[in-house]
């Protein structure tokens, strides 16, 4: 591959080297620490009882929210974003929800089960085309609709104004204005949005703990922090320094494939 194109890092002596990467030692300290009295944070929040009785459909038919715990005390609900045409559910889902779920949905979750833990996919479609999808893919996590329901709406990861006022990551569409992020409310409503939930289990009562959206999901790490690791990074025209992703990859958001492609995509360039 052809790198004459792209903005390098400075050529260095390994001492030179040595030094720079333990002053960026203590700041990837810091970002721990930080990030331990985060989460210890996250944990201290409250929790809000649920009192809707959701209705979700699974491979085995009707079921409610606290089905999909499994009989685990905790549930993790990945918000996976379908694609619609004029009112009417394409066969596939979102291209980066789709390589998000494909770096988990293809493993195995005993980790997760064995801290009393079920995580499961959770999209507004029917679930005719959901199942054909997650066969496609090769995937076992669990995944369920919640099509004519109002959980999606609910949990704030679809927009519809005729339902309620746009909001999207705790931000109203005039907070998103400002910010310069009206982007996510771009599209023919109603459509959907990325997000996460976590939700506790008390017996037969529900609790919903946490919420995120946006580059939230990333949290859970998977290849975008492999990527950070790198020289080249993420390869995408928004990163710093600018130059590194010349040639190499997409804006973010953009011209990501299904998981099933990239294995074509690669016999296609070695021709």
């Amino acid at each position: 591959m052809n790198t004459a194109t792209l903005e390098l890092p400075e050529v260095a002596t390994r001492a030179d080297w040595l030094a720079a990467r333990l002053k960026l030692l203590a700041k990837e300290k810091e970002l721990t620490h930080a990030r331990d009295a985060l989460n210890a944070e996250r944990r201290r929040l409250p929790m809000v009882k649920i009192e809707k009785d959701y209705v979700f459909e699974g491979p085995e038919g009707k079921v409610r929210l606290p089905d999909l715990f499994e009989d685990r005390l905790q549930l993790i609900i990945y918000h996976f974003m379908w694609l619609w045409d004029a009112g009417k559910p394409r066969d596939n889902g979102c291209p980066s929800c789709s390589a998000w779920a494909d770096e988990i949905a293809r493993g195995d979750l005993a980790h997760l089960h064995e801290r009393t833990t079920t995580l499961a996919l959770v999209s507004r479609a029917p679930f005719a085309k959901l199942g054909a999808f997650k066969k496609r893919m090769g995937w076992k996590v669990p995944w369920y609709s919640s099509f004519g329901s109002d959980f999606n709406y609910d949990f704030g990861v679809t927009m519809d104004e005729s339902v309620a006022p746009l909001e999207y990551n705790y931000r109203t569409k005039a907070e998103h204005e400002r910010a310069e992020t009206a982007y996510y409310f771009e599209g023919e409503q109603p459509f959907d949005l990325p997000g996460l939930s976590c939700f506790f289990r008390e017996g037969d009562e529900v609790f919903h703990t946490y919420s995120s959206y946006g580059r939230g999901g990333e949290a859970v790490g998977g290849s975008y922090y492999f990527l950070d690791l790198t020289a080249l990074g993420r390869q995408e025209e928004w990163e710093e320094p600018k130059g590194r992703s010349t040639g190499l990859g997409a804006k973010a958001g953009n011209e990501t494939l299904y998981p099933d492609q990239y294995e074509e995509a690669e016999v296609g360039c070695c021709r």
